[in-house]
């Protein structure tokens, strides 16, 4: 019955900002790539990335798609598969998961798709890879200072008062621009 702080990454702002991204340089075929955990950050992906697109306004886009997945490169694939034989494929992916990016990665060479000539991806979460692969693999990650600074400041707040606030604290990290989304003309 204690009701604790919660301190985490704010998935849906991040997957708002990197449809935002993608729309930004032109692309209108989007889809997020997602497990289907039922996790609330992965939720809360979803959301945001649909509130993106939706928000637009732009009669070109089409609507969010959202390929749900059981984690496995079988399942990925065969997902990917339907996507990318539809009559509107993606140009861009945004990818959660670190392990999934890279098993979306194979897929895509192995279909012959070039990244970024071909598709833009962006990695939802951190792989300290990420950043040394060529071209590195745009992605999110989180600035230990501000982590830090949050976290100090939950357990202040919480030693001072009698119970701590039960409502999440949510920081967005750094987006690091890697050389996986490129400009549609």
């Amino acid at each position: 019955g204690v009701k604790l702080a919660s301190l985490d990454i704010d998935q849906r702002s991040v997957c708002r900002h990197a449809a935002g991204i993608f729309l930004s340089r032109g692309h209108r075929q989007l889809a997020l790539v997602v497990p289907d955990s039922g996790i609330a950050g992965d939720l809360a992906s979803e959301q945001g990335f649909r509130e993106a697109v939706d928000q637009h306004g732009n009669s070109e886009a089409l609507p969010a798609t959202v390929v749900h997945h059981d984690g496995t490169a079988r399942h990925l694939g065969a997902k990917l598969d339907l996507l990318f034989s539809s009559s509107t494929p993606p140009t861009a992916l945004l990818v959660a998961k670190p392990q999934h990016v890279f098993i979306v990665l194979i897929y895509l060479l192995k279909r012959g798709l070039a990244v970024p000539n071909q598709i833009s991806v962006i990695a939802r979460d951190y792989d300290p890879i990420f950043a040394i692969v060529d071209p590195p693999i745009a992605h999110y990650s989180l600035e230990e200072d501000a982590y830090v600074h949050r976290l100090s400041r939950l357990m202040v707040q919480m030693v001072s008062q009698d119970y701590p606030t039960p409502e999440p604290n949510l920081i967005f990290p750094k987006f690091f621009t890697g050389g996986t989304v490129r400009a549609l003309t």
